[in-house]
């Protein structure tokens, strides 16, 4: 199995950190203070679960039972979109790839549910299936999906597993890539932190996909020799499907995904946009007596929950202070030079840009290899005397081990420093 791009980049960077302290990393200071807990969600009227983060920082604005796990219905469908575009960057698949629908893709396995309406002989692009994923929530186009890229559903839903397990999530699995099992799981913690990844590596795919307000198929091309020769061309029209999530285009929403199964209710994923920052809200377990009152029960949690959060903080880039190189012993370089990690971004309430105080802390030193993007360091922001965020530092660059006298003469210098230090105890 190939690991996706954004689990290779994780596990680089936890493998490079385990090198250096392997190697002798000095102890990171803990300060004394730690970050708030994010606050209750007391605008979620009906869900049994909800979160929102900020997209950029990940940071949590309130959340309620968030760890609660539940069957995430159609939601799965993000996390099989997830796995497929990852499989496109890593050119093993393309989305202009014709995919054969098989038996087990068939619509009329699954009457009466959310479909793309696909049938054996069709000709359908990667590119098609995921439209009719994201706008028509096709359990056809999952099971399509799942056959193309590993051969069979079960292959497939091995892949997400093991992708939501090396990302390190411990409380999502699936056993289908439609959501139609309630034996898949999620927490709303977990799957807003598996959305806000998603939409890093593939920011495209909000109005690639997810903002599509209507897919129309099979079109005329689409259909198979046989069929053509039955219909008319000139009298065809294919199947017009509008989105499931009704809040596209109101306040900054154009996505993400909406979900029902009879064990937990109705959920919904929402994101939405405004200036220059971007929310995530996850709103499961809400109960309806009837699919409208359900619909807009979930809708009125989404919506409120990201008005309450554009309503009361904001996205800042501060400026951030001065730090020291970091002292490489055993190194190709004498130092490695510190930067922020991501966009150095964090999360505030409103008003509290304006009084922020800042705490450095950083290794002193490190002995090499070094990789790039390793933790050396942490800026802590404070506002009104608590802590409001933290923003990592990193290496800037990779220093590799010097030769064998810098290391010789590194080691030796290293024995003194432990000496001295032995002494002055």
């Amino acid at each position: 199995m190939t690991t996706p791009i954004y689990i290779k980049r994780r596990i680089a960077a936890g493998a490079a950190a385990l090198v250096v302290a392997a190697s002798g990393l000095l102890v990171f200071p803990a300060p004394a203070s730690a970050a708030p807990e994010a606050a209750a969600c007391e605008v979620v009227k009906y869900a049994k679960s909800a979160i929102i983060i900020d997209q950029v920082t990940g940071q949590v604005l309130c959340q309620k039972d968030a760890d609660l796990q539940l069957a995430p219905a159609s939601l799965t469908k993000i996390i099989t979109m997830g796995v497929t575009l990852e499989k496109v960057a890593e050119k093993s698949v393309d989305l202009t790839d014709k995919v054969k629908v098989n038996e087990d893709a068939w619509a009329a396995k699954w009457p009466g549910s959310s479909l793309m309406f696909l049938e054996p002989g069709q000709q359908v692009t990667l590119d098609e299936l995921l439209t009719g994923l994201a706008v028509a929530s096709g359990n056809d186009a999952a099971t399509a999906i799942a056959d193309h890229i590993s051969g069979s559903v079960s292959n497939f839903v091995s892949v997400m597993n093991q992708t939501v397990k090396d990302l390190g999530f411990k409380h999502m699995s699936f056993v289908d890539p439609a959501g139609l099992d309630p034996k898949n799981k999620i927490t709303a913690r977990e799957y807003a932190q598996f959305v806000k990844l998603y939409l890093d590596r593939h920011p495209d795919a909000i109005q690639k996909y997810h903002s599509v307000e209507q897919i129309a198929y099979p079109k005329w091309e689409n259909l198979p020799a046989a069929r053509q020769a039955q219909e008319n061309k000139a009298s065809y029209k294919p199947i017009t499907q509008f989105n499931r999530n009704g809040l596209l285009g109101q306040s900054g929403i154009d996505g993400l995904k909406t979900g029902f199964i009879d064990e937990v209710g109705y959920n919904i994923a929402l994101t939405a946009k405004q200036g220059e920052m971007r929310l995530i809200a996850v709103v499961l377990g809400v109960q309806g007596s009837d699919p409208a009152q359900g619909t807009a029960r979930r809708e009125e949690d989404g919506k409120g929950l990201l008005a309450w959060g554009f309503a009361n903080f904001q996205t800042v880039k501060p400026t951030l202070p001065a730090s020291k190189p970091v002292r490489v012993y055993k190194g190709a370089a004498t130092d490695v030079a510190l930067a922020a990690k991501g966009a150095g971004a964090l999360t505030v309430k409103k008003g509290q840009e304006a009084s922020l105080t800042t705490t450095v802390h950083q290794e002193a030193s490190v002995i090499a290899p070094v990789a790039k993007g390793t933790k050396l360091g942490e800026v802590i922001f404070s506002a009104d005397g608590q802590e409001v965020g933290r923003i990592d530092l990193v290496a800037a660059n990779d220093v590799a081990q010097g030769g064998f006298f810098r290391r010789i003469w590194d080691g030796f210098v290293l024995w003194i420093q432990g000496l001295i230090g032995k002494i002055k105890k």
